[in-house]
């Protein structure tokens, strides 16, 4: 990591230098949220895995609880999709192609209703029943550019885009910059191991980078 990186996650991560009173509170309040939540012990139980991979389940219900997507669709996740599901059981939910899925994950989508998908190139047909994005969970994988580039179309002031593995190898690097320079992302936010992408034109683009 670049010292100058490292300086910009120490300031930000506690929301210094955040102008921004939205991204403030959202830093502050969500991001970094201590207080304990009624569905992080269920939620642990269905993810597994280890403290961080529990750690960024909690932190991504939190962000789903907070912003309140109209829909939610994870690609390559099952552990995302229960965290969505578990903040807003109510909207529509989808995975596709889910990762290695426990008993209690499959059992905590079931009951909240959420549509399990085998082949990834079904994702513009969900985006485009469902007209816009709410909140898409998404790997940085190979098929993540084509999946994204379909997204971005769809998006509004209220989606967001989680990408996750932002620095799994220095070509998906490159391509995250790519995301963070787009016209058509506006706040972004680099936590490390995923990014955060939101779409409100109104705003003033800007990046953050937090440290995990």
């Amino acid at each position: 990591m670049k010292f100058g990186d490292w300086i910009n996650r120490q300031r930000h991560n506690r929301g210094y230098g955040v102008q921004s009173p939205s991204a403030f509170f959202f830093v502050t309040q969500v991001l970094r949220e201590r207080l304990p939540y009624y569905a992080y012990q269920a939620l642990d139980k269905a993810v597994g895995g280890n403290r961080t991979d529990k750690n960024h389940f909690r932190e991504l219900f939190r962000i789903t609880n907070y912003l309140q997507p109209t829909s939610c669709i994870s690609v390559g996740s099952a552990g995302a999709a229960c965290a969505m599901s578990v903040a807003r059981p109510s909207v529509p939910h989808y995975v596709i192609i889910p990762s290695v899925m426990t008993v209690e994950a499959k059992e905590m989508l079931d009951t909240n209703g959420c549509h399990i998908i085998e082949d990834a190139d079904e994702l513009p047909g969900i985006i485009n029943k469902a007209g816009t994005i709410g909140m898409l969970y998404i790997n940085a994988t190979d098929s993540a550019h084509a999946l994204i580039k379909a997204a971005l179309p769809h998006t509004n002031k209220n989606s967001v885009i989680v990408v996750d593995g932002i620095n799994r190898s220095k070509a998906i690097q490159e391509w995250w910059q790519q995301l963070v320079s787009d016209n058509a992302t506006v706040i972004t936010f680099d936590m490390h191991s995923y990014g955060l992408l939101f779409f409100d034109r109104e705003r003033i683009k800007q990046h953050y980078t937090l440290k995990r």
